[in-house]
């Protein structure tokens, strides 16, 4: 990746970041590897959008790729996940204070929370709702901001909330994911 290319990808996450709450809890991958649909066990998940609110009919279309992000987070389809998200995307592991670049190592990352809420719901289900999305487009670009809601039913039920801002780039026609950041932060136990 250039200089340039380099900047403009730091620029745009620091652009994300200034509309952004709260950080990411994301941790990042210590592989890198490319995730694999097989490995990983399907379950009951659902995904629902609550109250969208698009500024024009371009950021409706924004929205329901974010709705598709998540459906696929939900169901462990990493490979359509991946469709789904720039080459170049981005995210801040909070932890360690540190940039997650590039969409293999933040799909390895999502698959280790994904693999984390399995782990919790012990056979049981997870669900996602998104909160009041609301996408606003400028150019190429566009800026989502939402509440999403995390719940975890098994042997332990849990609730976990994030206030998220996401930014896409539009190329060739199609909304990509190039930037996220989110906190979750546990609403019961």
């Amino acid at each position: 990746m250039t200089i340039i290319k380099q900047s403009k990808v730091a620029l745009l996450s620091l652009w994300a970041l200034s509309l952004t709450l709260y950080g990411s809890s994301a941790a990042q991958a210590a592989d890198g590897n490319e995730p694999n649909d097989k490995e990983m066990p399907k379950q009951n998940c659902h995904v629902k959008c609550n109250d969208p609110h698009a500024a024009c009919e371009e950021s409706q279309k924004v929205i329901d790729t974010l709705h598709q992000i998540t459906r696929c987070l939900s169901n462990g389809e990493f490979k359509a996940l991946s469709e789904n998200m720039d080459e170049h995307v981005t995210t801040f592991d909070e932890a360690t204070k540190k940039l997650i670049c590039g969409r293999e190592a933040v799909i390895a990352e999502m698959k280790s929370r994904y693999e984390k809420s399995l782990a919790l719901s012990q056979g049981g289900t997870v669900s996602y709702t998104i909160d009041s999305p609301y996408a606003k487009v400028n150019g190429k670009y566009a800026t989502v901001t939402f509440k999403v809601l995390k719940n975890i039913v098994g042997k332990t039920n849990l609730s976990y909330e994030s206030r998220s801002t996401d930014v896409f780039i539009k190329e060739d026609g199609v909304w990509k994911m190039l930037h996220y950041v989110g906190t979750w932060k546990k609403i019961n136990s």
